[in-house]
């Protein structure tokens, strides 16, 4: 395991690194504005992840730490997830108050789906410490389902083509992994017991996160705020489309007169009584 505890420090070490700098690129960007509570989130994990750097983390005092930073990042993971969305829905100014009630409804299915689905038997993992891993995968497994069910929403229930900021599209993907690689490793964490199998899952996770740093580094642009060209539509579907409405027009304006006719034939039919007995 000695390889392993090696490799998971390096790559702690790198991906603290990688949310310094993010942070920092977020400023020199300007999208500080944009995504603060994004910003937020990588300066306080970085904070907590020097405060576990200096306790053994086979010690209590690291489990009390670990504890701690959980409680906080899972505050900071909700503000992410929350302005995120809001990003999203400034895409639809006439969305108004439906986005709230869309957004319970989605964080409820995702709960449901997530309790339902990946419930092992977790008599013994209550305990502290693990009840903060276990925190910790519910909170990350909600989240990624709660982005996923957004755009399936968005995308084929209501069939909507709008196009989306650049730089939003990108932190909605890179977000939906980072999430559900946490959730998953905790998981695999949990099913397994704990033990040394831990180490390689960690190890495997901050992987994943790095990569999503980088992700994240590389491609969040100042330009990526602007919306994209609409794609104009050619003259043959200007004139189809153009048609249609004309017929529709046409539906339309006749429905009173069909409907007053058919009150008319209504009236004129006489009302049969029934026979006295």
């Amino acid at each position: 395991m000695g390889l392993f505890i090696s490799i998971q420090w390096a790559l702690w070490l790198a991906s603290l690194l990688a949310e310094v700098l993010v942070a920092v690129w977020l400023v020199r960007e300007g999208l500080l504005r944009k995504y603060p509570l994004f910003a937020a989130f990588l300066t306080a994990e970085a904070i907590c992840s020097v405060v576990l750097m200096q306790a053994d983390i086979k010690s209590r005092g690291y489990a009390e730490a670990f504890r701690i930073c959980t409680l906080i990042m899972s505050v900071f993971r909700w503000g992410v997830v929350g302005e995120l969305y809001e990003r999203i829905c400034q895409h639809f100014p006439g969305i108004g108050r439906f986005r709230i009630g869309l957004a319970a409804v989605l964080v409820v299915i995702a709960g449901l789906f997530t309790l339902f689905t990946f419930w092992p038997n977790f008599a013994d993992q209550w305990a502290f410490p693990q009840t903060m891993v276990v925190v910790q995968r519910f909170q990350s497994e909600i989240f990624a389902a709660t982005l996923v069910l957004t755009w399936i929403f968005l995308r084929f229930v209501l069939s909507i083509r709008q196009p989306f900021r650049p730089n939003v599209l990108t932190h909605w993907r890179i977000a939906t992994i980072y999430f559900g690689v946490s959730g998953a490793a905790h998981l695999l964490a949990l099913l397994n017991g704990g033990g040394r199998i831990v180490y390689p899952i960690n190890c495997a996770m901050l992987a994943a996160q790095l990569a999503c740093f980088i992700a994240w580094f590389l491609l969040l642009r100042r330009s990526g705020e602007e919306l994209p060209a609409i794609r104009r539509l050619s003259p043959d579907q200007v004139t189809t489309v153009e048609r249609y409405n004309r017929e529709l027009l046409r539906t339309v304006t006749s429905l009173p007169g069909e409907i007053s006719g058919r009150q008319s034939e209504s009236r004129d039919i006489p009302l049969h009584r029934a026979r006295p007995r």
